[in-house]
């Protein structure tokens, strides 16, 4: 049996200590993002923790936003020039840079042992099913087969979307093609791989574009695995 690191994880819309700027009155510190919540923000002066009690969050008086965003005010005005600001805060999904409102990313993570997190079986064909379609073909020095030319082909200004919507079906169709073929090769060496991990057939791929915004659509993926198992995947794209 074969396995992957487990990357897709749910988003905790966090930004990591961003650079913010202390305005003229020393007291003052607006965000790039709105604030989800007040209560986990950090403030760092120069890399060293800003001691909550020394500043106050309040709703930004000025700005004029359906978020309502808040803004850091020191309780004194701060005396060390030199010093520059970060803060770490979680904003909303919507403004979020990390999963740009999808809600999960791909990133390694491990368990409480300090071990690497892995997948198997179905959940490594899902897996499998998002890196042959959103990686971009020959991207890869190792496996420039793995892939898709959806980068190529949603970077041109094309105003027929039967044909783009045709284009992204058969770029799909083919690099699953590919894993299908690349699984049946580790199969015939001797590597296991498991009949969850397999895929059988690619049942449809359906492509649909949204209807509030035309220049979104959605690609989704049902394939079954040997197992006998059906794997839903679905993935949003962006015309130029």
């Amino acid at each position: 049996m074969s396995f992957d690191l487990n990357l897709p994880t749910v988003c905790d819309h966090r930004i990591y200590k961003e650079y913010v700027t202390l305005y003229v009155d020393r007291k003052t510190i607006r965000l790039s993002k709105p604030m989800a919540a007040a209560g986990n923000l950090e403030l760092y002066a120069s890399d060293d923790l800003v001691p909550s009690d020394k500043y106050s969050i309040i709703y930004d008086p000025i700005a004029i936003d359906v978020n309502r965003p808040r803004m850091i005010v020191l309780k004194n005005k701060w005396k060390a020039t030199q010093d520059f600001f970060q803060v770490s805060y979680n904003t909303l999904k919507g403004f979020c840079p990390k999963c740009a409102g999808l809600e999960s990313i791909d990133d390694i993570n491990y368990n409480v042992r300090g071990d690497f997190l892995v997948t198997r079986d179905e959940r490594l064909l899902l897996q499998n099913l998002e890196k042959f379609t959103v990686t971009e073909v020959g991207s890869n020095a190792l496996e420039p087969f793995i892939g898709t030319s959806l980068v190529t082909l949603l970077g041109e200004r094309v105003s027929d979307r039967n044909f783009i919507a045709g284009k992204v079906k058969q770029e799909i169709s083919a690099s699953l093609s590919a894993l299908k073929d690349m699984q049946e090769q580790y199969r015939q060496t001797g590597r296991p791989v498991s009949l969850g991990e397999q895929l059988d057939v690619i049942e449809k791929i359906n492509v649909s574009f949204d209807q509030n915004d035309p220049t979104i659509l959605r690609a989704d993926v049902t394939a079954r695995a040997k197992s006998g198992k059906s794997i839903d995947y679905a993935q949003y794209l962006r015309l130029s």
